[in-house]
């Protein structure tokens, strides 16, 4: 029983006596069991979500284009939708304060450079995986397989912007690694998370399943993958982020119609037109004068014409009319209304912005001082980094997946460049101080020379390059900090000839003895 108990906690069977009891002695520290291979298909187990494609369909199917008519929608109408879900996608696309806050989502998450690095299991890195990785990466990016004429695969950028829009929209992304016939990645497809439905089998276990076109397809494998957002563990499914600003964007547009309505009654001069019935009467014929059903028919027809002619004045037309008709100008007098607008847009505005999640600066509602535009840019570019968090772990655990079943015991760590609104010329000092800090831990051996190179090209070493990692290499040269990392955010470093230029041709010794004065 005590030898089961031993090596069941992973102790050695040596024991000893000492003070009357036992001191047991470990012979190894625990071990995980090792992971098993998945079991994957060898082929697309989803369908496109732009498909419209059913069970009975066959031959080649033209796919619709969705015109919304924007210039001719009420975005009232808008509410009326199939589900909140499409409502949300519909007023992403047409509302102004969600368009905008989606569009400087998807512009700020998706930054311009990432890396990706493959790990052992242990945590070092594996240069080898590492260099597959990038090739696989490059695959994606810019290489296809040219046999099979058109291919509408998706590159890293467009896999994120997709699934970043599906995280504003839904609060979750999907998508699955498709492999070919000999079971190797191939290409990686996003899905929409509106298709997705999620099935309980009754022992606690849950799986997903595409439903499209009144077919339900089994998604239950190793490579399809989900992220959401903020997940509610009440419910399987994710809820948009964006759900809470619905009511005030449908206010902000019943806003908007009414000021628009107000704006032409009120505010706007209209001509006044006034007819004089007596003189009418006078001058119509005998035979309406004498017929009331006439007489009302001339006068409606007199009115009619009138209201033509006016209605359809240029502004630099001129009004020739006879004494039987009297023109003014009509106005709202001194009556104004822009305080009790200018109170209402502003808690509408308010309302927008924080169920968008998009602070009033990024929507250009803000009218406060400069630092209150920095904080509210701050904390977005916080909201932004939750939304790229998820992006790259999708890519990260669809890689890790590629790299297994190219025969690498590893996992992929792929991460985009972080968001950084400076501009490039301000962040060179700055990178200059992370060059110098990644440069001594390389000296001290902290990291390897390929981790090293990675964290400041993204790139792998090239072939041949000397091995530095713990030689002390920064200590041997004596080197100090640069003005550049002491002081990072001044900028006199931009400017030749500046303080910090060492090429200043500044003489730093007198030329010669001073002359003497006559």
């Amino acid at each position: 029983m005590l030898e089961k108990l031993k090596s069941f906690f992973g102790f050695g069977a040596a024991l000893s006596d000492e003070g009357g009891g036992y001191a047991v002695e470990r012979s190894a520290a625990g071990k995980l069991p090792d992971i098993v291979d998945p079991k994957v298909p060898n082929r697309q187990q989803t369908i496109p979500s732009t498909s419209k494609r059913t069970k009975t369909t066959k031959g080649d199917q033209k796919l619709s284009e969705t015109d919304r008519r924007t210039a001719n929608l009420d975005l009232l109408s808008l509410r009326n939708g199939i589900s909140t879900k499409a409502t949300i996608r519909d007023l992403s696309a047409v509302s102004p304060d969600l368009s905008g806050s989606q569009w400087a989502y998807q512009r700020l998450v998706v930054t311009r450079n990432f890396t990706a690095l493959a790990r052992n299991l242990d945590g070092t890195l594996n240069p080898e995986a590492t260099t597959l990785t990038q090739q696989f990466l490059s695959r994606l990016n810019y290489l296809t397989d040219y046999t099979d004429g058109f291919n509408g695969m998706s590159s890293v950028h467009a896999l994120a912007e997709a699934w970043c829009k599906e995280l504003r929209n839904y609060g979750s992304c999907a998508g699955e690694l498709v492999l070919d016939k000999a079971r190797m990645p191939s290409r990686a497809v996003p899905i929409s998370t509106t298709q997705i439905e999620f099935m309980d089998d009754g022992s606690g276990y849950v799986y997903p399943i595409q439903k499209i076109n009144g077919e339900e397809i089994d998604l239950d494998t190793p490579a399809f993958f989900y992220e959401a957002l903020d997940q509610d563990l009440l419910t399987a499914y994710s809820d948009s982020p964006v759900e809470a600003a619905l009511h005030a964007v449908l206010a902000d547009t019943e806003f908007t119609n009414d000021v628009r309505r107000v704006i032409k009654r009120a505010l706007h001069p209209r001509l006044n037109v006034s007819i004089d019935l007596e003189i009418l009467r006078k001058n119509m014929p005998l035979e309406v004068l004498n017929d009331p059903e006439q007489q009302v028919a001339y006068v409606n027809n007199y009115i009619s014409s009138i209201a033509d002619t006016v209605n359809g004045l240029e502004p630099d037309d001129a009004l020739v009319h006879m004494n039987t008709t009297e023109f003014d100008y009509l106005n709202n007098g001194n009556v104004t209304l822009n305080r009790e607008w200018e109170t209402l847009q502003n808690m509408v505005n308010a309302k927008t912005a924080t169920g968008a999640k998009a602070p009033p600066a990024v929507l250009g509602h803000g009218t406060g001082s400069q630092n209150i535009a920095s904080t509210e840019t701050l904390l977005f570019l916080r909201y932004c980094e939750g939304v790229q968090n998820k992006i790259n772990s999708m890519l990260s655990r669809m890689l890790t997946l590629a790299m297994r079943l190219l025969g690498n015991d590893v996992y992929v760590e792929f991460s985009f460049e972080r968001i950084d609104l400076r501009p490039e010329s301000e962040l060179e000092a700055f990178r200059s101080m992370y060059q110098s800090r990644v440069l001594d831990q390389l000296s001290l051996g902290l990291v390897t020379d390929e981790e090293a190179a990675l964290k400041l090209t993204g790139r792998l070493p090239p072939a041949g390059a000397p091995k530095l990692s713990g030689t002390m290499f920064r200590s041997q040269a004596g080197t100090t900090a640069s003005p550049d990392e002491t002081n990072p955010h001044s900028n006199t470093s931009a400017t030749p000839g500046g303080p910090r230029d060492s090429k200043t041709q500044t003489p730093t010794q007198p030329k010669g003895p001073a002359k003497k004065g006559n």
